[in-house]
């Protein structure tokens, strides 16, 4: 018995080796056969297919939001929110949406983070009138689709004063691209971690060290010895559908908030451009690396902008350039454009891991500054004007 013992443990590390050089081998194979045409025909197909249908009731002074989303169980089911809504009749109500970045951390963080839909509550109330009221309506990993859903039944259960959209553009890509696209490049992760079963506790850190590490940087490793080559045409097709998809939801958020006359707030946001995006190696690094070691500011950021829209297998992606120059042609009635990735915003705070924990999730302090734009530029363009509160 203990000689067999002894056997499993001399030939445990061949076998876990033989199972990694397999997964490895057989990825290899695997990505070299892939069907664009197949892929774009199942983006397409997600992007048009009917969502999970999403419920906000109120009871009790407690709105509980459930979202019937397409996964079902496991650590990435979208979780119900409550969210304490018993306002004041006389109260200016101030609804902020958007995606985790908004109202959540990062799931292995453990500082407390201050939110600053709760910090902009507080400067508009520093006066001492207690008017506003800020309700922070940002669900974990939504994308526009599932913002314009939320915020038809917000306005059905009271109509604010002002709608805050804050993360536009990045939800429907990162979205698109995980249910779609990443999976079929990954190495380990589809033998691994694609068992939605497996507890949160196991399944989130393992999940983060192979979709944000190890899966990328065995892609890049891959495409620098010549093992594989993924062209860069499918991936404009793709990102042009998924762009069209978000000017189609990002315009019914436009018409629901002009149907109930109420002023939209539109935040192009910022984000850690030192976040290394992964994509076409010979593309995305290079634009990476120029940036990095780029010394003139605004050159550096123009790098480091290029690699981000170049990216395919990062773990979660940046806001889209494309988004941007869409949010900046438009001409609407009632909608307000607060574009926090101009060069103002420069002189208070970098777009790195000084201000960001990761991606996006913003650190209080980066937080802390995004309340001040919003307090200035609500009360500049639409409270002092509208006599608003």
């Amino acid at each position: 018995m203990k000689r067999l013992f002894y056997v499993f443990i001399l030939f445990l590390p061949l076998l876990l080796l033989s199972f990694l050089l397999f997964s490895f081998i057989s990825g290899i194979l695997k990505i070299r056969k892939i069907d664009y045409a197949k892929m774009r025909s199942e983006l397409q197909m997600y992007l048009g297919q009917e969502k999970g249908g999403l419920t906000a009731l109120l009871k009790d002074g407690v709105m509980r939001i459930n979202y019937d989303y397409y996964v079902k169980e496991g650590p990435y089911k979208k979780p119900d929110k409550e969210i304490p809504f018993n306002p004041l009749q006389d109260e200016c109500l101030i609804y902020v949406f958007g995606s985790s970045v908004v109202g959540s951390k990062p799931p292995l963080l453990k500082d407390e983070v201050i939110y600053f839909p709760q910090l902009l509550e507080g400067l508009l109330n520093s006066g001492g009138s207690n008017k506003f009221k800020v309700y922070n309506f940002a669900m974990e990993g939504f994308d526009s689709f599932e913002v314009k859903e939320l915020a038809l039944k917000a306005f059905g259960q009271r109509k604010p004063d002002i709608a805050i959209y804050f993360d536009i553009g990045v939800g429907n890509f990162e979205n698109s691209y995980y249910q779609c696209i990443k999976k079929k490049y990954y190495f380990f992760w589809n033998f691994l971690l694609s068992n939605p079963r497996l507890p949160r506790f196991l399944n989130i850190p393992a999940d983060q060290f192979l979709r944000e590490f190890l899966e990328p940087n065995l892609l890049n490793l891959c495409q620098k010895l010549k093992l594989i080559r993924i062209p860069l045409e499918p991936f404009l097709g793709f990102n042009g559908l998924i762009l069209e998809s978000e000017k189609r939801n990002i315009l019914d958020i436009i018409r629901a908030c002009q149907a109930k006359r109420i002023p939209l707030v539109i935040v192009m946001p910022m984000g850690n451009l030192e976040e290394r995006p992964y994509g076409i190696y010979e593309l995305t690094d290079y634009y990476y690396n120029k940036g990095m070691k780029e010394v003139d500011p605004y050159r550096r950021i123009d790098y480091l902008v290029k690699a981000r829209d170049s990216e395919i297998f990062t773990f979660y992606f940046g806001f889209k350039k494309a988004v941007y120059d869409f949010l900046c042609g438009l001409r609407e009635k009632g909608v307000y454009l607060l574009d926090l990735t101009d060069k103002s915003p420069y002189e208070m705070f970098d777009f790195s891991y000084d201000n960001f924990y990761d991606y996006g999730h913003m650190k209080t302090k980066t937080h802390r500054i995004v309340a001040e734009y919003l307090y200035d530029f609500l009360k500049k363009n639409i409270l002092d004007k509208r006599n608003v509160g």
